[in-house]
């Protein structure tokens, strides 16, 4: 009998330890669940703490940027000081765990895409087409201007070096030309001769390489054209590639534009009548200017391997190129908006968390 019940004694705490195991196992389950769902909140938590910071930063950025406006009335070059508006402020991030940086473009020292000629676009193709100590042969530059011009135009008519919808459906993926303006950068890579064509190598790639890999041409075409600026081109901020093919062939006036205006005691053009740019007016017909009026604001705001990216379009002018939103971002913001809010530049296009593609 005593063996009886010394039996159930040990089943019962047998079982009670099992239980105690099971119960120890569920809680450690329950207390990893309940780590791994506050980690999950606290990113959000974090993701908008550096976004709040990502917008100040901005607001910073804008301030100086208004404050060089009110005192000298334009903006010219950053070379008056707000290139680096954090630095100029002197302000730093609440939280000290934080770091931001800002970069300020000068988005209308580009040209409006838009408004560039037939003769100046087929010379500004034929200029990449040559190679370097080559001569110039403007009928290089004819085969990416008409297909430029076919992809964009509304008609089925193909031009004598083009490519309409019957060229693009006989590929290995086959598209069809939108018939409507070029909206960003990246649909140059869907344009004949735009990227390399292993079939035609000699005549294409004169933007993406074999490998889909950017080239220095479509860096310089890049840098010098613009999808947001609608009013004259800054010569002050434009890119050297910019300021040479403004130029044409008068290297001595180019020699002359890079050492800046000899008179007035400053690095930077003020009147936009000055005889360097007088001279340059006669050379291409593209609008040129010496004030910025619209700019890409790019900000950067990090905590430890965290980190938040803010892109924006703003502009100071009345002239700004119409822009549809792009993909997965906010777009353009209106007029209405901007002067509700007080702002004192009128946001054009702002990401978040991605490149500002155009």
């Amino acid at each position: 009998m005593s063996r009886t019940k010394n039996r159930r004694r040990g089943s019962i705490l047998v079982f009670i330890l099992v239980v105690i195991v099971v119960i120890s196992v569920l809680s450690l389950r329950l207390i990893e669940e309940g780590i791994r769902e506050i980690n999950h909140l606290s990113q959000f938590h974090r993701r908008d703490d550096l976004r709040m910071h990502a917008y100040s930063a901005m607001d910073v950025a804008v301030g100086v940027l208004n404050e060089f406006k009110l005192i000298e009335g334009k903006l010219y070059s950053p070379a008056q000081g707000w290139g680096d508006p954090m630095s100029y402020a002197g302000v730093a991030p609440l939280d000290e765990s934080v770091t931001w940086s800002v970069r300020l473009i000068d988005e209308s020292a580009k040209v409006p895409i838009y408004k560039v000629n037939e003769k100046d676009m087929t010379a500004l193709f034929a200029l990449m087409m040559a190679e370097e100590e080559s001569l110039v042969d403007e009928d290089d530059g004819e085969p990416f201007f008409d297909s430029m011009m076919d992809w964009v135009d509304g008609d089925d008519e193909e031009r004598d070096e083009g490519a309409e919808d019957d060229y693009y459906e006989g590929l290995e993926s086959p598209y069809f030309t939108p018939d409507k303006k070029i909206n960003n950068f990246e649909e140059f890579r869907l344009i004949k001769g735009f990227p390399h064509d292993p079939e035609d190598p000699d005549d294409s790639g004169i933007f993406f390489d074999e490998l889909g890999n950017e080239t220095v041409n479509m860096k310089h075409f890049r840098d010098s054209f613009s999808f947001f600026n609608d009013g004259p081109v800054n010569i002050n901020n434009a890119s050297p590639f910019l300021k040479k093919f403004l130029c044409g062939d008068d290297e001595r006036l180019y020699e002359d534009l890079m050492e800046g205006p000899v008179a007035g005691g400053e690095p930077y053009y003020v009147n936009p009548n000055s005889q360097n740019i007088m001279a340059m007016r006669g050379k291409r017909n593209v609008s040129i200017g010496t004030s910025a009026t619209v700019f890409r604001v790019e900000v950067t705001v990090t905590r430890g391997k965290a980190n938040f990216q803010l892109h924006a379009i703003l502009s100071s002018g009345t002239s700004m190129a119409p822009r549809p939103p792009g993909p997965g971002g906010r777009g353009k913001i209106g007029a209405s908006s901007s002067q509700k809010l007080k702002y004192p530049f009128r946001v054009l296009s702002i990401r978040e968390n991605e490149n500002l593609v155009d």
